[in-house]
């Protein structure tokens, strides 16, 4: 087991996707790494190491549209450009979508707290 200082440090988005129809979570998930390595790059994509621990539908649509929480893990060093990556994010199988970070945090604990509740 690698000590502290060695290992990569993370951080944690919390996301939330707003589309026209119904995603399933798989779908999301592929779709959001997808977007991650076509605006990074294959190596960049690599170094960030995105990961998308927790996702989930809201019950109620949010403006008419369909919403998704969830929460993606990613290299300290490249939390911008991930969550510009999200931001470029505009459809989902031809229907209109769009992803917005919600915030970000060090731990799992404080970003479920403030923003996922």
């Amino acid at each position: 087991m690698l000590s502290s200082s060695l290992r990569e440090k993370r951080h944690y988005l919390a996301i939330e996707i707003l589309a026209e129809s119904s995603l399933s979570t798989e779908q999301a998930k592929k779709v959001i790494l997808a977007a991650i390595k076509d605006f990074l790059g294959s190596s960049e994509a690599a170094v960030a190491g995105a990961q998308v621990i927790g996702l989930h539908t809201q019950r109620e649509k949010k403006y008419g549209l369909f919403a998704l929480r969830g929460i993606l893990s990613v290299n300290r060093k490249k939390v911008m450009k991930c969550s510009a990556a999200l931001a470029l994010l505009s459809a989902i199988d031809g229907k209109k979508a769009s992803c917005t970070v919600r915030g970000v945090s060090g731990t799992l604990r404080k970003l479920r707290e403030k923003f996922l509740k």
